[in-house]
């Protein structure tokens, strides 16, 4: 696979990567491990609120405000 950079993007991974003294490709990699943990870090939490949601495990907006409202009085 290849990915293509433009030039900001590359001449910014050059300065970043002699920054830190590692190559651009290990900076890229590393920060495509990343993106990668990300993404799959939001489709899981997507899974499980849409599983919430078919359960019936949900609190309505209303309900939310009334219990933030309920514990700033109590402070």
């Amino acid at each position: 696979m290849t990915v293509q950079l433009t030039p900001e993007q590359e001449q910014r991974l050059q300065h970043l990567a002699a920054a830190m003294t590692v190559t651009p490709d290990e900076l890229a990699q590393a920060g495509l491990d990343r993106f990668l943990d990300y993404q799959e870090d939001v489709m899981l939490a997507v899974k499980r609120g849409r599983e919430d949601i078919a359960a019936g495990r949900v609190v309505d907006h209303d309900e939310v405000f009334a219990r933030i409202e309920r514990m700033l009085d109590g402070r």
